[in-house]
């Protein structure tokens, strides 16, 4: 019975001492998914943890699905898109994350400008 327990708490012990990493996904933008707004003078993605900057990014594509050119950076669990004035239509937002597990995520959104 005590080499059981033994057993069962050398056990637990590996269990908590490995670092529990979970991917860099999205939880948050500004504007939201699906939302209709007037032009944003920024573009704000939140992700679930802090991401490596140099492979870490998103993209801006207009309706006629060209990249819009806009400033970017990447700090801490976010990342910021400062577009110039975007017409009306409807726009996507692509983005690629890697936090500190090094695993890549990516995914994309839509949102759309209003006059």
């Amino acid at each position: 019975m005590r080499r059981q327990a033994v057993k069962k708490l050398a056990l637990l012990m590996l269990v908590a001492a490995t670092p529990a990493f979970a991917h860099a996904k999205l939880t948050a933008s500004d504007p939201a998914a699906d939302a209709k707004v007037k032009t944003p003078k920024m573009i704000r993605l939140t992700f679930s943890e802090k991401l490596e900057p140099a492979f870490s990014g998103a993209s801006l594509t207009d309706p006629a699905g060209k990249t819009v050119p806009l400033a970017s950076s990447v700090a801490g669990s976010g990342i910021t898109l400062l577009p110039l004035a975007l017409q009306p239509g409807r726009y996507k937002v692509a983005w690629h994350s890697v936090g500190q597990d090094t695993h890549r995520m990516k995914g994309s959104f839509s949102f759309e400008v209003v006059p």
